[in-house]
């Protein structure tokens, strides 16, 4: 409720200023400026929310009428405002400037309203609380493959193979091609780049598109290995996936693969063939988070060094 109250005042505000603004030709940058109309809108505003703690159910007729009175309310706020910041203020905001942010704040809440309820009773959402099936597919999800004493699940050889496919094209991408070669020049120095005629915003862009590609494609790969998903599944990969970058070598994208295949098979060791209390499948991830601590004190630039750009 409080981001729909937000937007309906930042909504009303902006169609009184532009009013104002269409009226003075004159642009309003202070805040002593502003106080008018955010007190129209505020006071439109605060008159519904009172209306509607006072009757939650409201006929056309009443909402109308709150409507009305929210614009003379916020009006009558919005002048107050206007005389208690008159002194330091740069520009006159004339009346219906304050009228129009007192009804574009009411009518926008009772709007915004509207539709949260209509949201919220009539869409049926899924609980956070509960874990979701995570479709399977029979090529990838299927029984497990026996390879003489060995037991491979299908989703592992499909997290192994989308391993080989995106470190490899990730690296074609950057070292191959104009707009990975670009990414490396923004990297460096992106003053330098831009003057070199490298559009930096939109290498900027592609790299967080092509981040969040990755983290999708490791996303449906966790999701086939734990058959399930929950609103907290991710916290600890997104830890891990930090150590075995950290471990790698911040910046190095040879680092993160070799320091998450690193990771994970001393994880599997330790639980394999750590005796006593400390071994098993329940400290498996403590163990992945001493050896993060033993990399920051011993070799903080990670096992194939982090990334140095020398600068002239």
């Amino acid at each position: 409720m409080v981001v729909f109250t937000g937007l309906a005042i930042g909504v009303g505000y902006a169609v009184g200023g532009r009013v104002a603004k269409a009226d003075l030709n004159h642009p309003i940058s202070k805040w002593y400026d502003r106080a008018p109309l955010l007190g129209a809108a505020v006071g439109g505003v605060a008159v519904w929310i009172v209306v509607r703690v006072i009757d939650s159910e409201l006929s056309p007729l009443t909402i109308a009428a709150v409507i009305v009175l929210g614009a003379l309310v916020g009006t009558g706020v919005g002048w107050l405002a206007a005389l208690a910041t008159r002194r330091k203020a740069r520009t006159q905001i004339p009346v219906p400037a304050i009228v129009a942010a007192a009804v574009g704040g009411s009518v926008l809440a009772e709007v915004s309203w509207i539709l949260y309820q209509t949201l919220i009773t009539k869409v049926e959402w899924p609980s956070a609380k509960l874990r979701i099936p995570f479709p399977q597919i029979d090529v990838v999800s299927g029984s497990a493959l026996q390879i003489g004493g060995v037991t491979i699940q299908r989703s592992a050889i499909f997290t192994v193979g989308a391993l080989v496919v995106c470190a490899a094209g990730l690296w074609y991408f950057v070292n191959r091609t104009r707009m990975g070669r670009g990414m490396q020049a923004v990297s460096q120095d992106p003053d330098t780049a831009r003057l070199m005629g490298i559009n930096v915003d939109r290498i900027i862009v592609v790299a967080f598109a092509l981040g969040a590609v990755l983290a999708a494609i490791a996303g449906v790969s966790q999701g086939l290995q734990n058959t399930n998903i929950e609103f907290r599944m991710g916290f600890l990969a997104g830890l891990k996936a930090f150590t075995a970058a950290v471990l790698g070598g911040i910046g190095n994208i040879y680092g993160a693969v070799v320091g998450g295949l690193v990771l994970g098979v001393v994880e599997a060791m330790a639980t394999q063939y750590i005796p006593g209390q400390f071994g098993g499948s329940t400290w498996k991830d403590a163990w992945a988070f001493v050896i993060l601590i033993l990399v920051l004190v011993f070799r903080p630039q990670g096992l194939l060094g982090a990334r140095v750009v020398d600068r002239a």
